[in-house]
């Protein structure tokens, strides 16, 4: 019987040298990673070349690093790189074409950014010992100017990601659907939307209210509904259904921040995802991997293939970034003459000092790596092993690096993860693993 290995790793934001590290909790990490025959990382920082073009649309802040940060986490052992998440157009799309070529450069496979839709959308492969591996990225959660576009025969196509759109519903209660009416016609948007629709030759709906920048629906009860794109998940569908007829194993990336009701970075799962997460498998996917609410999300095995919803952070160093555009301190509220120290004081803590933000959520600083093993293609087990990055320590230049988690520590993080995915029909059950502890999973 032939054996195979994958291990996945969530959102990496490195932006500094690690392989120096002599701490046993971190190389034994390493090492777990280094035993997969195919690793998965997502990339989620840019390595933009001189000169520099910040992008006034951003994933939060700027995250521009070296390029050896790439080289480090290839030091240990990953070798599937997704760069399709919302900080990829940090830097425009200069920064991330600067990106994929630093990592083509370094001979590791990126997936989910390209020259144009059909480079960003398609396949990359790995090839191992044992098993011709294809890798297909995606995000749902990006900033304006990020997608690809496509080639056409008279136009060339724009540099990006492979996007999956998805857009919200508004549903109200008649009551508040016609105070909103109101409100419309007493601003005149009302009108304005009356000229655009008989301009365009479109039918007026009484049951939606335009906004302009937001469309209510009548309809029973309040609630934000979830909609995503056909085309785009028809399309990404596409290319996983090309990646399996051409390799044996097809690992599917999503980043999606969205969480139930709109509400982003939350343990809950936006409605739109198990049903991406199926299609994908069912278009030819081995493995869907999820990232982007920067803590863990449920786990599920659906048709013998693995669905991790999130693996939280894996690295998270964006306190370390040295160098921030003008608008970022703006955006702080804070003068010319302040560092990029005082950004960070400024974002992780109040006027007292006290922590704020992810500073105050362990969540955010504990994830799982999942080891998948296969005999001949076929899953046979699902380890999870607990990893904490280290919240508590004294200085945050320390603060935000991986390490194989204590044994209580790491049982409380099995323990939730365990609750999460055990309404998906997963169950985990927490084992000795030397010092430490390790989550066997089981699955119905």
């Amino acid at each position: 019987m032939s054996s195979f290995t994958f291990v996945a790793a969530g959102d990496s934001i490195i932006t500094h040298r690690c392989s120096q590290k002599t701490d046993p909790a971190f190389l034994d990490l390493v090492k777990l990673i280094r035993q997969a025959d195919a690793a998965f990382v997502n990339f989620e920082i840019v390595t933009p070349r001189p000169p520099l073009v910040p992008s006034a649309e951003h994933g939060g802040v700027n995250l521009g690093v070296p390029e050896y940060v790439i080289d480090e986490l290839k030091w240990m052992g990953f070798n599937l790189f997704n760069v399709a998440n919302n900080h990829s157009n940090d830097f425009t799309w200069k920064g991330l074409v600067d990106t994929l070529d630093a990592l083509k450069q370094r001979d590791v496979v990126v997936a989910g950014g390209g020259m144009n839709l059909g480079e960003a959308r398609s396949p990359a492969y790995l090839d191992t010992d044992r098993v011709r591996v294809g890798f297909v990225g995606a995000t749902s959660s990006y900033t304006v100017g990020a997608p690809a576009a496509s080639a056409r025969e008279d136009f060339p196509g724009r540099p990006g990601i492979s996007h999956l759109r998805v857009d919200y519903e508004y549903v109200l209660d008649p009551q508040r659907f016609a105070a909103a009416s109101d409100l419309s016609e007493a601003l005149g948007i009302a009108d304005l939307v009356r000229q655009r629709q008989k301009a365009s030759g479109t039918k007026p709906d009484d049951n939606v209210i335009d906004m302009m920048a937001v469309k209510f629906i009548k309809g029973d009860a309040p609630v934000i509904r979830c909609k995503m794109n056909t085309k785009d998940l028809d399309d990404i569908c596409r290319w996983i259904n090309d990646a399996k007829r051409q390799a044996e194993f097809v690992v599917m990336s999503l980043h999606a921040h969205q969480g139930k009701g709109r509400r982003s970075n939350s343990p809950e799962i936006a409605e739109f995802i198990p049903e991406a997460a199926h299609r994908c498998i069912d278009a030819g996917a081995d493995v869907f991997v999820g990232h982007g609410p920067h803590m863990l999300r449920a786990c599920e095995v659906y048709k013998g293939k693995p669905v991790f919803y999130s693996l939280g952070n894996f690295f998270y160093r964006s306190s370390q970034i040295v160098r921030y555009p003008a608008e970022i301190y703006d955006m702080v509220n804070i003068g010319p003459q302040s560092t990029p120290a005082d950004i960070v004081d400024t974002r992780t803590m109040d006027k007292e000092g006290n922590p704020r933000g992810f500073s105050t959520d362990m969540r955010f600083w504990q994830s799982v790596v999942p080891v998948c093993r296969y005999e001949d293609l076929q899953l046979k087990s699902i380890d999870l092993y607990p990893v904490e990055l280290r919240l508590g320590a004294p200085h945050r230049a320390r603060r935000g690096e991986p390490h194989l988690a204590d044994a209580a520590m790491g049982a409380d993080i099995l323990k939730r993860l365990a609750e999460m995915s055990e309404p998906h029909g997963f169950k985990i059950s927490i084992e000795p693993d030397g010092e430490r502890v390790v989550g066997r999973a089981s699955w119905v």
